[in-house]
């Protein structure tokens, strides 16, 4: 398995996925421009599709059924998606609500 300084090649992605999202994400609330939200959604999208691959394993040794391992990742892998997913959902709605809503009350 590739890593770098002790950090795997995919956890590396998403930091500089996220970094760069949230760079956008400042300049974009500054200019006030969309671009800002969208940055946060694509960032999302790609942790999610991140997260739902398989990862390789690497067996340094033959397991018997006595010393056998529990692997936990699949685990917390599962509890990232399931937050990143609702926490896209309900960012989601959250910023077409506020949008329709300002619309409508400029309108009155």
């Amino acid at each position: 398995m590739t890593t770098i300084g002790s950090i795997g090649i995919g956890l590396l992605i998403l930091i500089i996925i996220w970094i760069l999202a949230l760079v956008v994400f400042v300049v974009g609330v500054k200019i006030q421009s969309n671009i800002a939200w969208i940055a946060i959604s694509l960032a999302t999208i790609g942790t999610i599709c991140l997260v739902s691959l398989p990862v390789e394993k690497h067996f340094k040794h033959q397991y018997t059924s006595e010393t056998e391992e529990k692997d936990y990742t699949q685990i917390y892998k599962n509890l990232v998606l399931i937050f990143m997913v609702c926490s896209a959902v309900i960012g989601t709605i959250s910023f077409f609500y506020s949008t329709v809503l300002s619309q409508y009350e400029s309108n009155q």
